[in-house]
């Protein structure tokens, strides 16, 4: 998993220097009618490196979340039975507490669903034009910036 997490971590930076990218075209070409939009479809890599490294984080996080489910489960129970049970004055708190397990008991039902932009191959071939132009793109936005500035 450590292995994962650093492909993850590799991922967010290259997404942060493809925001960096932008942010400078986006500077530089401000007053550029047509140009902005170039520089608005620079921002595609980000985010796409983004969602990679979220998802890879996902997966890491998957075996710990698949070893806490059975207590997931049980609290959801629980909160459930303190909502039926509850009264006026704490109603509010049962509430509450049932939401908040209720949030959590997606992954109960959908263990694997961070996984599925990983196995999606438009995604993973995104992702890898995405990683090889980002360099080539803060390159170029920090020549268009030293131009235009």
């Amino acid at each position: 998993m450590q292995l994962v997490r650093s492909v993850a971590r590799l991922a967010r930076i290259l997404s942060y220097l493809a925001m960096f990218a932008t942010a400078l075209l986006v500077i530089a070409l401000y007053d550029e009618d047509t140009k902005i939009a170039l520089a608005v479809v620079t921002a595609v890599p980000a985010v796409v490196l983004f969602l990679f490294s979220t998802a890879l984080r996902e997966a890491a996080d998957l075996p710990a979340r698949l070893r806490a489910a059975p207590a997931d489960a049980v609290e959801l129970q629980q909160s459930l039975a303190e909502l039926s049970r509850a009264r006026r004055g704490r109603l509010l708190r049962a509430l509450f507490r049932t939401g908040r397990a209720a949030a959590g008991a997606s992954d109960l039902v959908r263990p694997w669903a961070p996984l599925l932009p990983l196995v999606n191959v438009w995604f993973l071939v995104a992702t890898l034009a995405s990683a090889l132009v980002t360099p080539l793109l803060v390159l170029g936005a920090l020549v268009v910036f030293a131009a235009y500035v």
